[in-house]
Order: C-alpha cells, then structure tokens, then sequence
C-alpha cells in the first residue's frame, strides 16, 4: 500500500524541488507608477494687487446695468461675515469666514461698482489678510465716488470710520492696524 503524505509535506517537497534545492527567492517589487510630485500653494505664495493709478472714478453705468439691490444684500452678508471673523480663535473657522466675505464683496462689486460698502469692507478684509496693495487700491477707489453726490455721505461716513473722526472720536478701524504703517497707505490717506 502507498503511503500518503500530508498536504504540508507535499508542500515542502514541491517547494524543494521547484526550487532545485536552493534558498528561495524574494519575491518581485510590485509594479507601481513612480509618485509624482504634488505642488501645494499655501497662503503665503499668493502675491498681492498690482498698483493702480488713481482715475477720475469708475467707469460710468446706466442704472439698468445695476444691481444696487442685490450688491447691497451681498454687502451686508460679507459685513456679517466679516465681523464674525474677528473673534474667531479657530484659524480655519477664521479663513473660511474671511474667504466667504471676500467673495459676497467681490460678488456686491461685480453687481454695482459703486457699492460703498463692498468697497471698504472688502479693503479691510484685504488688509486683514497681509494684501496691502490691494486694500489701498479699493481705498483709492473711494475718492472719485466721494465727488458723486448720491454717494459722498456713505463715503464720508466709511472714511470717518477709517481715520477715527467724529462720531468714532478718535477709534480707528482695527481691520486697518497692520496697514497703517505702511508708505502706501500713508500717502493715500494724505487725500482723505
């Protein structure tokens, strides 16, 4: 009678004779793509506004391309947004609420270019985020409208809030701090 041999022995003699009795070897890496390289950009790559040189004001609109209404809503919610975003201890919490800020104010602008309170609150929001040529260029805007009569209360008021006059009684706007040492601001303010 033949005698059987277990599965495990079975095993051992195919292993020792596939191999020819020699060591085993290891077994080919996988094949796999090389990685490629993943290029992240953070905050601090981004680059700032080009300057801009003052014009006599925006460039003029029929009242029908206006959406004075609209601007004006997506002003208020960016304002909202905004002054959530100052207490803010959670950084991420704090960059969500400033990004969905900066986006309703540039939203209100392309909606109507004369919106006051885009203008300004997107120019905090800028100087809140280190982009200190693009809040002088929205600030710059302020001039010209300042000479539109429909206009010039709403910007003396926002103009008031920035340099702390009257009713703010010497309070400057704290979005505005890390912006006031800078030469681009200082002269800008020279025309307020």
């Amino acid at each position: 009678m033949r005698a059987r041999l277990s599965p495990r022995a079975l095993a051992g003699i195919a292993l020792v004779a596939g191999c020819g009795g020699g060591a085993v070897k290891a077994a080919p890496p996988p094949l796999r793509p090389a990685p490629r390289a993943v290029q992240v950009q953070t905050i601090d790559e981004r680059s700032d506004c080009e300057p801009v040189v003052p014009s006599d004001g925006p460039s003029p609109l029929t009242y029908e391309e206006r959406s004075v209404e609209e601007a004006e809503n997506l002003a208020n919610q960016g304002s909202d947004l905004l002054q959530q975003s100052a207490p803010a201890e959670d950084h991420a919490q704090n960059e969500h609420l400033l990004e969905q800020a900066v986006h309703r104010f540039i939203t209100a602008l392309l909606a109507d270019p004369y919106n006051v309170n885009a203008t300004y609150n997107l120019a905090a929001a800028y100087a809140r985020i280190g982009r200190a040529q693009c809040a002088v260029n929205l600030l710059a805007r302020l001039v010209p409208m300042r000479k539109l009569p429909s206009l010039a209360p709403r910007v003396e008021e926002k103009l008031d809030r920035l340099l702390g006059r009257k009713d703010y009684r010497g309070r400057l706007d704290p979005d505005f701090f890390e912006l006031r040492d800078d030469p681009r601001f200082r002269d800008l303010v020279k025309n307020f």
